[in-house]
């Protein structure tokens, strides 16, 4: 890709950064090997949309997902054991 080519495409830099931030947050939290569901819902807690969180932990939309809602039926049956 030339210069010019380069100076025509449009940037969204605040997203970039804060995308960037947010990946230096999850790697401070040492959360890096954790599972992928943890670190999806920790960028998400921070204000990232799941897509984005997604493209940062090289997975999908839709698998994302499915880890949340199998957390959330974890827990239900946590709190069921519970009473």
């Amino acid at each position: 890709m030339q210069a010019e080519d380069r100076n025509d495409e449009k940037t969204d830099w605040p997203s970039v950064i804060a995308r960037s931030l947010a990946f230096i947050c999850l790697d401070k939290a040492n959360l890096r090997d954790k599972p992928v569901g943890e670190q999806a819902e920790f960028l998400q807690n921070l204000g990232l949309p799941r897509k984005d969180a997604a493209n940062m932990l090289n997975t999908t939309v839709n698998s994302l997902q499915v880890l949340a809602s199998l957390a959330r039926k974890k827990k239900r049956g946590q709190r069921a054991k519970r009473k």
